[in-house]
């Protein structure tokens, strides 16, 4: 009678889990699990000294501001990352269907930008099901031609246990590459001479610093690392003039530009 009681139990309590499952999760899990692709760790030193950049854009889309990036990306004929916001989405169709017109990739940033760390033992899995799966729900229309889907922590933000959650309840996982960080444009930073070598687009504004000064810090940092996976926001109105001076003064040394795609971000 245990025995049988126990049984019972047991198929219950399996398909009260199988019916949340589909209810929380609705098409995001997919009928065949492959490769887990959400790492550990942040994705590191990506594509230095290959005399090669990646633009990537995170935080937008950002009306009467990401239009001047797609402005100037469109002008220069380089293709670049946007890690959108996805809460924003709803406000700014057109910027979306833009960016997928022109050829860019559209990249997963969140729902809501919250940091991934930092949620209670009892909300981070509601969190991370809400913060990257809600948002891979949002953006999939916009991803729909890509066969590898890219995500960026908020603040680079990230433990291994949400790698682990994420990699074995969801089969969209195994379509993601990420978290993928960057080499250039994390901090503002100045050597012992106070010579900037260093720079961030968003820090830059911030401390209500010019063009020249910020784009100094890029190139800077650009050179030393010979390469690399450039992080920038379409925030603010500076970044658009940022970003035609970053590309105009890089191509003129020498450096091409290539898209998150083309980069080996194998672990």
């Amino acid at each position: 009678m245990k025995t049988a009681l126990l049984a019972s139990f047991l198929m219950l309590a399996s398909n009260a889990h199988a019916n949340f499952s589909t209810t929380i999760l609705g098409d995001s899990r997919g009928s065949s699990v492959g490769n887990k692709d959400f790492t550990n760790n942040n994705i590191q030193n990506l594509h230095r000294k290959t005399n090669e950049l990646v633009l990537t854009f995170d935080d937008g889309p950002t009306p009467g501001v990401t239009e001047k990036v797609l402005d100037v990306l469109k002008e220069k004929g380089v293709k670049a990352t946007f890690f959108v916001i996805a809460s924003k989405v709803p406000a700014a169709p057109q910027i979306m269907q833009r960016m997928l017109e022109e050829g860019h990739i559209v990249a997963n940033h969140s729902l809501n930008h919250q940091n991934l760390t930092k949620a209670g033992m009892f909300q981070w899995k509601r969190i991370l099901r809400q913060e990257i799966i809600g948002a891979h729900d949002v953006l999939a229309p916009y991803m729909a031609s890509q066969t590898t889907y890219f995500f960026r922590a908020p603040e680079g933000a990230w433990d291994a246990k949400n790698a682990r959650y994420l990699n074995s309840e969801f089969d969209v996982a195994a379509n993601y590459r990420g978290p993928v960080m960057w080499d250039i444009g994390g901090n503002v930073n100045y050597d012992k001479n106070n010579e900037i070598y260093e720079a961030a687009d968003w820090a830059c504004w911030a401390k209500k610093m010019t063009v020249d000064e910020c784009l100094k810090g890029y190139l800077v940092d650009t050179y030393r690392k010979k390469g690399g996976v450039v992080l920038m926001h379409d925030l603010r109105s500076h970044s658009a003039e940022l970003l035609r001076r970053y590309i105009d003064e890089t191509t003129n040394a020498g450096y091409t530009f290539v898209n998150l795609d083309q980069v080996n971000l194998n672990k």
